[in-house]
């Protein structure tokens, strides 16, 4: 997320890397790592890893939260909103997701 925020995608391409090396199916690492890819413009790659992430852990805010994310940026701006819906419905209390 750091990395994320920061906009140091290859270092969070790295960090998430490192991450799925000790656990593979681990769903919020593979949502970020899909969220970075978006932002290094590997579009279908990123889908992948976030829907991959969504498999391993439907009930993780972050998965929905980044797929909301990914929607958005490519302007489909009904499936962000369920997106967000969903991840909400996890984690109500959570403002991040609110932005």
């Amino acid at each position: 997320v750091k990395f994320y925020e920061t906009k140091q995608y290859k270092k969070g391409l790295k960090a998430a890397d490192l991450v799925l090396k000790k656990h593979p199916e681990h769903g919020e690492t593979l949502a970020m790592k899909g969220l970075v890819l978006n932002c290094l413009d590997r579009k279908t790659e990123a889908y992948d890893h976030v829907k991959k992430g969504l498999r391993a852990d439907m009930r993780s805010h972050v998965c929905w939260h980044v797929y909301g994310l990914l929607y958005r940026s490519d302007r489909n701006y009904e499936q962000a909103i369920k997106s967000y819906k969903q991840a909400l419905k996890i984690d109500c209390d959570n403002v991040q997701i609110l932005r």
